[in-house]
């Protein structure tokens, strides 16, 4: 579809880059709805529900003390799903990739699925 034309989306994707960033879980964990589906090859692969997603991402954050990501070239797919590529560094890591979250109308992330390059 193009460049972003819902700003509304845009502002919950960097939302979302920002609260991971900050490490601030709390603010991640209300980002998803409750049986949000999050496919990675980083978490090993499909995570269901918000308890699993974010039992991972706190594993994950206990490894990956410095991590910082970061968006580009943001995309809208359909009125509920952005595509971005993504850069994530830390001291223990540096990947890359594609990303697609859907969104649900309230703004909800209800799925995420992570492709590295």
């Amino acid at each position: 579809m193009g460049e972003i034309r819902s700003p509304s989306l845009a502002h919950r994707l960097a939302a979302y880059t920002a609260a991971l960033n900050r490490y601030d879980l709390d603010a991640v964990e209300r980002m998803f709805t409750a049986d949000a589906v999050y496919v990675s090859p980083g978490v090993g692969g499909e995570l269901k529900g918000r308890p699993t997603i974010m039992a991972a991402f706190r594993a994950y954050f206990r490894q990956h003390t410095d991590q910082m990501n970061k968006d580009e070239d943001v995309r809208l797919m359909d009125e509920h799903t952005l595509q971005s590529r993504w850069h994530l560094k830390s001291a223990k890591s540096n990947r890359s990739g594609r990303q697609r979250i859907t969104f649900t109308a309230a703004g909800l992330i209800a799925r995420i699925e992570v492709e590295d390059d």
